[in-house]
């Protein structure tokens, strides 16, 4: 009776796992480009998916290393975000956040001056936090451990209510 119950429970995991949506892990990526005295990001998911109306947050990072805050803002509904050149600064550090994928890197523009263009390129990717957590991975093997133990358990309940009767 066991190996029956068995039997059908995982055929049907095997039919509902037909059903499941593609995991939601992906990459995230940034270009950028310096056009005359204007940045422009492009902050995009694998696949091209644009990271659409995101908090954006330009710190510009003067000749000492320190770092303050210039602008924030939300990229449009394509992912893309300019920001004004400010004077005597040539390195920034971009973070885009959209819940739990964000990337933050530093870009160096070079002279900053006029005309000038990046040395990245439009279509330079660089890689940010990819995937789900170390903890939400943990939580999801947890509430499957803790179904698969509910089921077990009651399975024995019920064979061991039979063979008591």
């Amino acid at each position: 009776m066991t190996y029956k119950i068995l039997k059908y429970m995982t055929a049907a995991l095997l039919i509902l796992s037909l059903f499941v949506a593609p995991a939601a892990a992906h990459g995230v990526y940034m270009s950028w480009n310096l056009q005359g005295d204007t940045v422009s990001i492009h902050a995009y998911y694998q696949g091209n998916d644009p990271m659409a109306n995101t908090n954006v947050t330009i710190e510009a990072i003067d000749a000492a290393g320190t770092s303050t805050i210039y602008v924030t803002g939300l990229t449009d509904a394509n992912g893309n975000y300019s920001f004004a050149v400010k004077e005597g600064i040539t390195s920034y550090r971009i973070k885009v956040v959209e819940g739990e994928h964000a990337i933050n890197k530093k870009i160096d523009i070079g002279t900053g001056t006029s005309g000038a263009e990046s040395s990245g390129g439009w279509w330079s990717k660089i890689v940010g936090t990819e995937g789900p957590s170390l903890f939400t991975v943990g939580a999801g093997l947890g509430w499957i451990v803790g179904i698969a133990g509910i089921i077990l358990y009651l399975q024995a309940r019920r064979e061991l209510k039979k063979k008591n009767s």
